[in-house]
């Protein structure tokens, strides 16, 4: 046995039982922790950022980065954008009486569809609970940024925002010509025609792209609604719109995508004004300090770390994780 063959058998190895490990020591905490879930537990502290009227509150919550599915950071990272934090806030916020209304600081290229549409979802409860809800657009709201934006009552972007990339992308890697040259040939077993469609191993046949054609379209038509009901807009316009391009603020708001250009000061007390309250207090969620906000990290930590040895396991395998994405690729 060559001495690659043994030094990645090693690796395999290690990566497994690393797997095995991460998820005992996931499953503990979770079992552990099970009466401070975050159905019962905040994991939140509240920080003031403006004084004012306790009964009338803005809740100011930031979205940064690429949407994604799961926890912030990986093994590598320090922080990063937490799906699960993030959905959490918006519940808050939308329990909350003393809240009535939120802005929400949006810099993202997008993402996963499915993490955005549990966000779009949100956003809808808050404001079917008679809440006021603003966006403000920071470099970049595009794809799946626009996606959760346009359900808000106004949406402002900053002078130099780009937005829009309104549309579905999907995409894999195939390897087949490198594999050929190397002499290495995959052997698939499947119970169906189209189970590997989406191999790296070999090309993609036509059926195959129609039929993930036919899947995108139904996620963009889903886009092309939520804007369309978000902005009051006529669906031939939106689809017009909807050709993957992104705008800049000043063609977002001739097109009717944003509603005005200006800072985030503007955005809020557009904002105030609108709940009638000059004087609301404005505050955001942080996961500093307490007991369970540790608890709440460490384990969102552990689950991330235990989804990260499965992503390097899913590498060497060579698995297809190519799923539909409202995210722009520049």
């Amino acid at each position: 046995m060559s001495k690659k063959r043994i030094v990645a058998i090693i690796i395999a190895v290690v990566i497994v039982l690393g797997g095995i490990v991460m998820s005992s020591i996931s499953s503990v905490v979770s079992s552990l922790f099970s009466d401070t879930s975050s159905s019962k537990i905040d994991p939140f502290t509240e920080t003031i950022e403006q004084e004012g009227d306790s009964n009338k509150r803005i809740a100011h919550l930031t979205l940064n980065g690429e949407i994604t599915e799961g926890s912030g950071g990986g093994m590598f990272e320090s922080s990063g954008y937490n799906h699960e934090a993030f959905l959490k806030q918006l519940e808050n916020v939308e329990k909350d009486d003393t809240v009535k209304g939120m802005l929400l600081s949006v810099n993202t290229p997008g993402g996963g569809s499915y993490p955005s549409d549990e966000i779009y979802k949100k956003i809808k409860e808050i404001k079917k609970q008679g809440k006021e809800v603003y966006v403000h657009m920071g470099s970049m709201a595009a794809s799946g940024g626009y996606y959760i934006s346009a359900p808000a009552d106004k949406i402002y972007a900053g002078p130099q925002s780009l937005t829009g990339s309104i549309g579905v992308i999907m995409s894999n890697v195939d390897y087949s010509g490198l594999q050929k040259k190397l002499g290495i040939k995959e052997n698939v077993i499947k119970s169906g025609e189209h189970k590997d469609i989406l191999s790296s191993s070999r090309a993609m046949t036509d059926d195959e792209r129609d039929i993930l054609q036919s899947a995108l379209n139904d996620s963009f038509n889903r886009f092309v609604t939520i804007v369309k009901d978000g902005r009051n807009m006529p669906e031939s316009k939106v689809r017009k719109l909807a050709d993957g391009r992104i705008y800049s603020a000043q063609q977002a708001e001739k097109n009717g995508l944003i509603d005005e250009i200006g800072y985030e000061d503007k955005t809020l007390k557009a904002l105030k004004n609108d709940i009638h309250s000059k004087n609301a207090e404005v505050f955001e969620y942080s996961e500093e300090g307490g007991l369970f906000s540790s608890i709440f990290k460490t384990k969102t930590k552990l689950i991330h770390f235990t989804n990260e040895f499965k992503s390097l396991k899913s590498v060497i395998n060579n698995d297809t994780k190519t799923r539909p994405m409202y995210l722009y690729e520049g």
